[in-house]
């Protein structure tokens, strides 16, 4: 599984997470950031029979459901096959939701 975090900084030095790509650079196919993505991909599908899953996360969701909308149009092309989710709400939902202890900003 992978984790991208878009948020721009310093929200994405919130919590220890795979990899940081703020939406813009995914928007714009950035050369440095698509190639870290594919390395990480292929870091995951050693094991993987299936496509990797990419659970994309920001502060409050709205950049994750863009970033999904862009990562599932680069399925196939731009990149190996992946699934693309969301994490609905963000970082904000899951402090409140499933981590209460999960620092907020």
């Amino acid at each position: 599984m992978n984790l991208p975090n878009v948020s721009l900084p310093p929200t994405r030095e919130v919590g220890e997470l795979v990899m940081n790509i703020p939406l813009s650079n995914l928007e714009h196919c950035k050369p440095e950031d698509i190639a870290l993505l594919k390395e990480k991909m292929r870091e995951y599908k050693r094991n993987l029979q299936s496509p990797v899953q990419v659970y994309v996360v920001c502060k409050n969701g709205n950049d994750s459901q863009k970033a999904v909308c862009v990562l599932q149009k680069m399925s196939g092309s731009e990149l190996d096959s992946l699934e693309a989710k969301d994490i609905q709400g963000g970082l904000m939902a899951w402090a409140e939701k499933i981590d209460t202890k999960f620092p907020q900003y």
